[in-house]
């Protein structure tokens, strides 16, 4: 037992990161649409630019969230010790936080206050605080070089095409 390889926690932490994201975005478009966070767009065709914005941020947040494969997969390459580069990690080194990302974005933009679009720059600005002092570290510790070369390819919370 004790020669046995480690594996990172299932959950990582995921929910330390993305449910404060969540209830901030809510609470944020709730006081804009209440009115005391003030500078909605009117121009409708701003408004709708925003909106439908926000519905594609929305939609690729489901995409990464249904090519992490969270229910086979990725539990499966946690529990084996390999590391996952396919599917939605492909894409984005964090599938499940980029979810909660573009899904706030999505939501803020919806709501077509470009004051609340400070936020996702604060948090993409925490995701890549927290997660390179922890989950980066575990992967780095865990998969050496291999997970190092991943890195230089795939960008770590928003979903991109791979670096050659």
């Amino acid at each position: 037992m004790e020669n046995e390889k480690k594996h990172l926690p299932l959950f990582g932490i995921g929910p330390i990161l993305c449910f404060p994201m969540a209830i901030i975005s809510a609470a944020a478009i709730f006081l804009s649409i209440k009115g005391l966070i003030p500078f909605v767009i009117e121009n409708k065709v701003i408004k709708y630019i925003f909106i439908v914005l926000g519905i594609v941020l929305i939609i690729e947040g489901l995409v990464c969230f249904f090519g992490a494969d969270f229910g086979g997969g990725l539990i499966k390459s946690i529990k084996s010790n390999k590391l996952k580069t396919n599917g939605a990690y492909a894409f984005v080194r964090n599938p499940c936080y980029a979810v909660y990302l573009l899904g706030s974005t999505g939501a803020l933009l919806i709501a077509h206050n470009p004051v609340l679009l400070i936020l996702p720059i604060l948090f993409w600005l925490e995701m890549t605080i927290v997660l390179k002092n922890t989950e980066e570290k575990w992967l780095s510790e865990l998969y050496g070089q291999e997970y190092l070369d991943y890195c230089k390819k795939v960008n770590r919370c928003i979903p991109w095409f791979p670096k050659k």
